[in-house]
């Protein structure tokens, strides 16, 4: 029987991610901490050359250029391969370069019959790619399940961020706001390292078979991603216990202060990123209260939350107007405004009205 080359790629995989579940059985395993577990999902980023870089990238600290010639090259590399310039063009950036998880999503849905595709949304010669590229990634269901691709988009967004902190486009504070909520994404779509790697692996495939115009003569590509597997377990992955964020409030009630004086409803939703995260509120709207409950309409966020984290009640609280309060005080003169009202932080810890209805 004559097997194609991704029938053969497959049985590799497959045997491979047997051989990682075996070795890990009784073994010891080495506790992390935030900091090292977010450089860990960036390992095979890590791996790379980058074209900019005087040196390579630490697997468990940042890099940072190691001049100011350096840091402008950087600067200039990012600018003209992704448009990067500051925080927000980052952001744009990840979601437009790094997004084969959405593919996979998407074609899950039908594969379970959620969802169906719009074919009339498509050409005819997008319509046909997108089959094919079903097709391909359904070969890899059995492998990584629901959670699918993400792993590729986490290690490729979280290596930009790194190489943008690496020149100064961004912070460490922002650093933090753009890598934590994919961290904390794969910490939920994967129990341990093996569950990543692999579906790091399917991902750079699918990403490969997508580049390649859906052809599946990809095995010099297929080589070179697995040889960096293979020695990301040996060297980094495979004796590392896998993360779990903390589900603690920020503040403990008994730490809360009255910092407000307020007539009427005093129930409001945040998200987790305030109250269990720490951020400070980025965007706060106020729509019409649920007569239901004691609701004065306030919605919090700290502004970079996408619709999978915003339509995970999981992902929210319910907490009293002062509560909130005591996690972002700046947020205080503008309670009273009316229903409709949106507001975004801008500089001095200020809000601008950018919504009223």
């Amino acid at each position: 029987m004559a097997y194609t080359t991704t029938e053969k790629i497959l049985g590799i995989i497959k045997d491979y991610q047997q051989k990682l579940y075996n070795d890990s059985i009784g073994k010891s395993l080495k506790q992390l901490d935030q900091k090292q577990f977010v450089m860990l999902l960036s390992a095979v980023a890590s791996c790379r050359k980058w074209p900019t870089f005087s040196e390579p990238v630490d697997f468990y600290d940042f890099y940072r250029c190691k001049s100011f010639e350096e840091r402008e090259k950087t600067a200039e590399w990012l600018d003209e391969n992704y448009g990067i310039t500051d925080w927000v063009t980052l952001e744009n950036a990840c979601r437009a370069n790094y997004n084969v998880h959405e593919d996979y999503k998407h074609f899950w849905a039908q594969w379970n019959n959620l969802a169906e595709f719009e074919e009339l949304n498509y050409e005819p010669a997008q319509l046909f790619k997108l089959n094919r590229c079903n097709a391909y990634a359904k070969n890899f269901a059995s492998i990584v399940g629901e959670a699918g691709f993400y792993a590729w988009d986490c290690n490729e967004r979280l290596g930009l961020c790194r190489c943008a902190l690496a020149c100064n486009i961004i912070n460490e504070e922002e650093f933090w706001y753009a890598v934590i909520p994919h961290a904390k994404k794969a910490a939920a779509f994967f129990n341990n390292w093996v569950e990543y790697g692999i579906s790091y692996l399917c991902g750079f495939l699918y990403h490969t078979y997508q580049q390649h115009n859906c052809s599946e003569e990809i095995t010099p590509q297929f080589k070179v991603g697995f040889g960096i597997t293979q020695f990301l377990f040996d060297n980094h992955w495979g004796d590392k216990a896998w993360f779990e964020f903390s589900k603690e409030y920020a503040i403990q009630k008994e730490e809360m202060k009255n910092l407000l004086i307020w007539d009427g409803p005093d129930l409001c939703i945040a998200t987790n990123r305030i109250t269990v995260d720490r951020f400070p509120v980025g965007y706060m709207y106020r729509e019409v209260p649920d007569p239901n409950f004691n609701d004065s309409g306030w919605r919090f966020y700290q502004g970079s939350e996408d619709d999978d984290y915003a339509y995970d009640l999981s992902n929210s609280g319910t907490h009293s107007l002062n509560d909130i309060c005591n996690y972002d005080p700046a947020i205080i003169p503008y309670l009273g405004l009316p229903v409709g009202t949106g507001l975004v932080r801008g500089l001095n810890n200020t809000f601008e009205v950018v919504q009223q209805d």
